[in-house]
């Protein structure tokens, strides 16, 4: 005969899986977001810290032109 549970154990179940589904929604929140393919600044792209790497059409076109960037960079 299969035991019954507690209430105790029933709220820990609960909390345990609800805190789990909490950080997978989360998770999958955060990784679409990153995957939108969005820009995160509102400035110009030779203004942003990101412009090096950064793959967007505007960035693109933005390096295509040759237009400079502004913003310092990380080797000194």
């Amino acid at each position: 005969m299969k035991p019954t549970l507690t209430r105790r154990e029933m709220v820990r179940r609960s909390l345990r899986y609800g805190g789990l589904g909490a950080v997978g929604g989360v998770a999958a929140w955060l990784g679409a977001r990153s995957l939108k393919g969005e820009c995160r600044t509102r400035g110009p792209c030779g203004g942003c810290p990101l412009f090096d790497g950064c793959a967007l059409p505007k960035a693109e076109s933005a390096k295509h032109a040759g237009i400079p960037r502004t913003y310092p960079s990380d080797d000194g």
